[in-house]
């Protein structure tokens, strides 16, 4: 926002320069840029009177006559050839004599134009830089002082401040806003602009009247009525005023609504009163189909969410947003309706962007207008357009307030002032800075009882007070103190130090930790064979796109998509993980139900490309020993993987992860059908797991023991068995023989085709005995080896094809 500095000094005495302002602003937590004056490279501009057009010396390009032009500053005479077809003797204008710079370092000098001397130039707004009209040359009231310098008389002499106001300060989003903090910060005395309506013997009962039936979006609406009303552009010290911090001038009416705007940081809006059906206003919700024709000329189709001001008949505005062109105010325009009331912040706020209308009003009525502030406002505009287009206010308001707010009411302890900040300034600077930042005070002994006014809408609690003391009173006088108190050792939660070691462990076999968003795409979940309007699915009432509209039920989703992104990337080798929560409804009183998991997804080469390595791709099993190697570095040594069909798997490549007998998790490689969806061209192996779950699981305790002395014995041995038997079951029974001394235990060979047989397989095992104090004989070895051949034949029919040492 940008707010003039001449016309904060209206309000407040400073006699300092205005970079200085704006770091005393910047220090006080109201960012303040760039301060630039309000035009560069003019000087030398006079005002001058026209006495004569003398002839005409010819033609420019497009056809416009050239005249000799006599103009004075009344101290002396110039001869000018000008073509603006707006000339006219007695008028008074904006002169550069010879040696005058113009913007753009351009220097005005006598010239010789169509046989005639030039003795300096009739500049339009866009030559001197302070507008966009370049159609004639500047004009101004007849009774503007010849010879006086153009810079004064317009208040060009002036710095503009860029105000970067924070959300929770609409206040400061107004020049009387700001001049209440630079007042409060310089112990400067603060100055409110004068409102003093004159009204005429017209009461306005008799002239319109306001109906409010969505209450609930408009808390307050107040309405006047100026009779008589001329439209004509606005003088110039208005329309210099709004063009200095980046309005454009309209006309004296529409310009007052804007300068109102700036000045107290309250939107009103003006409705041409005769064309009102009936009169009379209505807030409203729109009606289904129901359009408006907006000031910028589109058309917009609403919702009946939309809260929309209309006459007898149809809506004439969006409510906080913009005026309709049904009820614009134009030179034929006699009489004014003027509006101004406060409408409910978050559906203003879904109107602007539900419509792409992001407007000076709703950005002031998104972020909280000051309810309180309704008819200041109302009547200073009242009071500005009857002075400047010689209308009269009729007599008395229209407010529909029904339910006026009690002002908050706050406690302030000195001592709490003194324990946040490590001191406190006396309690008679306390009162003096809340007073000056406009909060009434009544002191009472080391304690204050503090009135939040209602342009202040984020001041709620006691520290926001202390806030407030602190900013004013200035940072540079709070003392440096160390911290005092006992600290205590805080254990992590058992979630997070597992988290942790996952982390750890994962990243030490090779993978990359990804975070990615917690919103997903709908269309994404249905992807992975789930759903996407399953009523479990927690869809979000706001999205901010539906490609984040809903909260992920898997971590896999986010992971996929890290392999799609570095797929179109040409990085075709990724392995990486994700730690995070997943959602879904279903949980009491209404609330999401939340699971932290572990999610993991590999694609690409076994190793990095190079002459020595192979070609291999990452397979089941590779994300089968990932996850073995993760659990036993987290402490689980004892799991258990079974065959499960998963929706979104292969079949026949896809497994149920328990341990301790309880379901953890699953992995296995993506479908087929869902890869080509994603055009992911080689095979995507995944897994995801509940750390919820296994935290809630016992860890598996260490155990210490010495390095055996004495060596052990090594046994292979090859079995055939149906298809359908799993190396888990055969190692279970290996490992039922009542003895400490089997050590280990280890597949090392799988087969199948003719030699064992249609619908069987071989599987051939490695196991080492050991014994802690003796060393083992072949016979003890040999005799504890047949026991297992022999469980084996009878557990599984099993055919022995050999065993070696």
């Amino acid at each position: 926002m940008k707010i003039s500095f001449r016309w904060l000094q209206e309000y407040v005495d400073i006699d300092r320069p205005a970079r200085e302002v704006a770091e005393l602003l910047t220090m006080a937590g109201i960012e303040t840029g760039e301060v630039t004056p309000a035009v560069s490279s003019l000087r030398g501009i006079m005002i001058c009177e026209i006495e004569a057009i003398e002839r005409e010396i010819g033609n420019t390009a497009s056809g416009q006559p050239v005249m000799l032009c006599q103009v004075s500053t009344h101290k002396q005479r110039f001869q000018v050839v000008c073509a603006a077809p707006n000339l006219r003797v007695g008028a008074r204008a904006a002169f550069a004599p010879a040696g005058a710079l113009l913007p753009g370092n351009r220097r005005i000098d006598r010239t010789d134009m169509h046989g005639a001397l030039s003795e300096g130039m009739l500049c339009s707004e866009m030559e001197l830089g302070i507008g966009d009209d370049a159609s004639g040359i500047l004009l101004l009231p007849d009774d503007a002082p010849a010879g006086t310098d153009l810079i004064l008389y317009l208040g060009l002499d002036d710095s503009i401040l860029s105000i970067e106001a924070t959300p929770n300060r609409p206040d400061c989003l107004s020049v009387v806003g700001v001049a209440r903090e630079v007042a409060a910060l310089t112990r400067s005395s603060f100055r409110f602009p004068s409102v003093a309506v004159k009204e005429g013997e017209t009461e306005i009962a008799t002239l319109t009247s306001v109906t409010v039936e969505a209450a609930d979006l408009c808390l307050r609406y107040a309405a006047r009525v100026i009779t008589g009303v001329t439209v004509a552009p606005s003088p110039p010290w208005l329309s210099q005023r709004l063009r200095a911090v980046g309005l454009r001038p309209i006309n004296n009416v529409v310009d007052v609504t804007n300068y109102v705007l700036w000045e107290l940081g309250h939107p009103l809006h003006a409705f041409d009163y005769e064309k009102l059906a009936e009169r009379r206003i209505v807030v409203r919700r729109a009606r289904p189909g129901e359009t408006v024709k907006t000031l910028d000329g589109q058309l917009h189709r609403l919702t009946d969410s939309m809260l929309v001001i209309a006459d007898a008949e149809q809506p004439v505005a969006l409510a906080g947003v913009m005026g309709g062109a049904n009820s614009e105010v134009d030179s034929p325009t006699q009489t004014v309706l003027l509006e101004s009331a406060y409408f409910h912040p978050a559906p203003t706020r879904r109107t602007a962007r539900q419509l792409g209308l992001q407007t000076e009003a709703s950005y002031r009525f998104e972020r909280g207008a000051d309810i309180e502030g309704v008819r200041e406002a109302l009547d200073r505009a009242a009071q500005l357009i009857a002075d400047l287009s010689g209308g009269s206010v009729a007599r008395g308001v229209v407010d529909v307030y029904p339910a006026p707010q009690p002002h908050l009411r706050v406690p302030l302890r000195l001592d709490r002032i003194r324990r946040v900040l490590g001191d406190c300034p006396p309690q008679s600077t306390v009162v003096e800075i809340l007073q000056g930042l406009g909060f009434p005070v009544e002191a009472q002994e080391e304690r204050l009882e503090v009135v939040v006014p209602t342009f202040r809408r984020d001041v709620s609690i006691e520290d926001d007070l202390v806030e407030e003391v602190a900013r004013v009173w200035g940072y540079e006088h709070i003392p440096s103190t160390l911290p005092s108190g006992s600290l205590s050792l805080v254990r992590r939660p058992p979630t997070l130090r597992l988290a942790d070691a996952v982390r750890q462990s994962l990243v030490g076999l090779g993978l990359s930790e990804v975070i990615s968003m917690s919103m997903v795409d709908p269309a994404h979940v249905a992807k992975f064979r789930l759903n996407s309007s399953d009523p479990a699915l927690l869809r979000l009432e706001n999205p901010l796109s539906q490609e984040r509209s809903a909260l992920r039920p898997t971590l896999l989703i986010g992971l996929i998509e890290a392999i799609v992104t570095n797929s179109h990337r040409q990085v075709a080798d990724v392995r990486c993980f994700e730690v995070g929560r997943v959602f879904r409804a279903g949980g009491e009183q209404g609330l999401a139900l939340e699971d932290f998991r572990l999610g993991i997804a590999l694609t690409g080469l076994r190793a990095s490309r190079s002459w020595y390595s192979g070609r291999d791709r990452v397979d089941f099993y590779d994300l089968k020993g990932i996850i073995e190697g993760l659990l036993e570095r987290v402490g689980y040594e004892s799991f258990e993987v079974r065959p499960g069909p998963v929706s979104y798997l292969e079949e026949g490549r896809s497994a149920d992860l328990f341990v301790g007998g309880k379901w953890i998790g699953l992995f296995g490689e993506l479908r087929l059908s869902a890869r080509e969806q994603l055009e992911l061209l080689h095979p995507v192996f995944v897994a995801e797991f509940s750390l919820d779950r296994l935290r809630e699981l016992p860890p598996t305790p260490l155990r210490y023991q010495p390095v055996f002395r004495v060596p052990g014995v090594q046994r292979d041995l090859a079995v055939v068995v149906p298809l359908e038997v799993t190396a888990l079951e055969i190692e279970q029974v290996i490992r039922e023989e009542p003895t400490p001394w089997i050590r280990s235990v280890t597949l090392f060979d799988v087969y199948t085709g003719d030699q064992v047989g249609q619908g069987k397989k071989s599987l051939a095992y490695s196991i080492f005995y050991q014994a802690e104090d003796t060393t083992l004989t072949d016979e003890k070895v040999n005799a504890l080896h047949e026991r297992i051949l022999t469980r084996l034949r009878n557990r599984f029919s099993a055919e022995i094809r050999g065993w070696s040492v």
